[in-house]
């Protein structure tokens, strides 16, 4: 790629590596339920209580006492000889000892509306006063699913819905997660169209409600997006007063006297981390960490550009900040057709692909078209990025992939 006017340019790879790695997992907070879907445990989530919490019945049936027959009561205390009708996931009552299923047993109503309860014979189906449960029959015993201090989640999950829900049902009004990361985004540029197409050499504004809602796709809290004048004063005020932990720009990253973020950020004392990628879109891509630790991500304004920055350095990014763990291994496919040409010997070409599957070569992609609005047609409908390095890209070539 052409390096006039940037710094220190990184190839693809070095540059998606230190994005991978120069964030760490945020502090660990406690947050509601209601707080903490799509972040991650930042502890093992252990039972508070056993479960069940007592020992209750496992049928319905009848809490038996001692031998039978058994006189039927309404007592939940039960002497010797004496039964208790239960339902299943019920207390079990004082002093029984097993529970009789209603289909193994045989109530009859006597003088004084005594009923009794006696056991049947499997075969004949008669009444049997020898026939009772086995002690601790039916019943399930304080502890017996889930024992108190038992681990029911590991450290690192998603919070699901399904893992809301089970904490919920385990008595838990507070999870410890690590802080999903703030981004803001400032979308530079006073020519930009808010609503409508493109007219009168204005351009339509496409990444103000892409960006927020990229970065919240990967567990981040994304504010909405500002917007403002590409005029130093003002960036430097929006950057200053910008309460997140990752600010994404928009624009104005060309290295020239007529864009403002590379000079305000070298007035801020920012730390240059990336000035430009050897990569087709978005070469003019860069990265900053500011004094207080906050990082800046400069994303070209052309849209394809932009979100070629958003896949290099800003999922990576998000991702270290929410603790994810690094997979240094892409999913690849091979091309069925020759991939675009990136602009430059040197550069690795990001390209929007469509998946297919092939009983020979397994997973298949398809190149698409930079074309329609912005170039956004192929992105717009790919299934994932192909990551072609320098000197590759035919049909028939390997290539790794960032899946969408």
């Amino acid at each position: 790629m052409s390096t006039e006017g940037l710094e220190g340019v990184l190839l693809w790879t070095a540059a998606h590596h230190l994005a991978n790695t120069c964030a760490q997992p945020l502090p660990t907070v406690r947050a509601r339920l209601d707080e903490a879907s799509g972040s991650l445990l930042a502890q093992p989530i252990l039972m508070l209580d056993d479960d069940p919490a007592e020992n209750i019945a496992a049928v319905n049936g009848y809490a038996l006492c001692g031998q039978g027959p058994w006189r039927r009561t309404p007592e939940e205390t039960l002497a010797p000889g004496e039964c208790f009708m239960v339902r299943a996931g019920t207390p079990m009552p004082e002093h029984a000892d097993a529970v009789m299923p209603l289909e193994r047993a045989v109530s009859e109503q006597g003088r004084g509306n005594v009923i009794t309860v006696t056991g049947r014979d499997i075969l004949s189906g008669l009444a049997d006063e020898r026939v009772r449960p086995a002690f601790g029959d039916g019943v399930l015993l304080r502890g017996s699913r889930t024992p108190q201090g038992t681990q029911i989640l590991p450290a690192g999950r998603l919070v699901t819905a399904a893992v809301l829900a089970l904490m919920a049902a385990a008595g838990h009004d507070e999870v410890p997660i690590v802080r999903p990361p703030i981004v803001g985004t400032l979308v530079l540029g006073s020519s930009l169209l808010t609503s409508g197409g493109s007219r009168l050499g204005r351009a339509r504004d496409a990444l103000g409600d892409s960006v927020p809602a990229f970065v919240a796709a990967l567990g981040a809290r994304a504010n909405p997006a500002v917007r403002a004048p590409d005029i130093h004063e003002v960036i430097r005020a929006e950057i200053e007063d910008a309460n997140v932990d990752v600010l994404i720009t928009t624009g104005s990253t060309a290295p020239d006297s007529d864009n403002s973020v590379r000079h305000v950020l070298r007035d801020l004392d920012a730390r240059w981390l990336i000035d430009g990628v050897a990569v087709t879109p978005g070469a003019q891509m860069l990265l900053a960490r500011l004094p207080d630790g906050r990082l800046v991500v400069g994303l070209p304004g052309s849209p394809q550009s932009a979100f070629a920055g958003l896949v290099t350095l800003v999922s990576p990014i998000i991702r270290a900040l929410r603790g994810v763990p690094r997979d240094d291994e892409y999913p690849s496919a091979v091309l069925v057709d020759d991939a675009p040409r990136a602009d430059f010997a040197d550069d690795t070409r990001l390209a929007p692909v469509r998946l297919e599957t092939d009983d020979t070569d397994g997973l298949l992609a398809r190149p698409m078209l930079d074309s329609g609005p912005a170039g956004l047609i192929g992105w717009g409908n790919a299934d994932a990025i192909a990551i072609v390095p320098p000197g590759t890209g035919i049909k028939g070539d390997r290539v790794s992939l960032i899946m969408l």
